[in-house]
């Protein structure tokens, strides 16, 4: 059968300075600034892989190679 696995990279942001509310929720505006800095990813980034398969039995999941049992999440997915 088929097996789909995908993988992708995100660059870390830091929030220095972060917005707390919104001035104004129609056009989305903040109630005040923010300013963030994004790292280069060849610096720090996270990477995210995924696969699915009709054949797997049950959802796993591991954080920085270690497998977490997520036996009390199965109904959130």
């Amino acid at each position: 059968s088929k097996f789909y696995c995908v993988t992708v990279t995100a660059p870390t942001n830091i929030a220095c300075i972060k917005y707390w509310g919104k001035k104004d929720p129609v056009p989305n505006t903040p109630l005040n600034d923010s300013a963030s800095v994004t790292l280069h990813q060849d610096d720090l980034k996270t990477v995210t892989s995924c696969a699915c398969s009709p054949d797997f039995s049950d959802h796993r999941l591991w954080l920085n190679g270690e497998e977490v049992d997520v036996t009390d999440l199965t109904g959130r997915f």
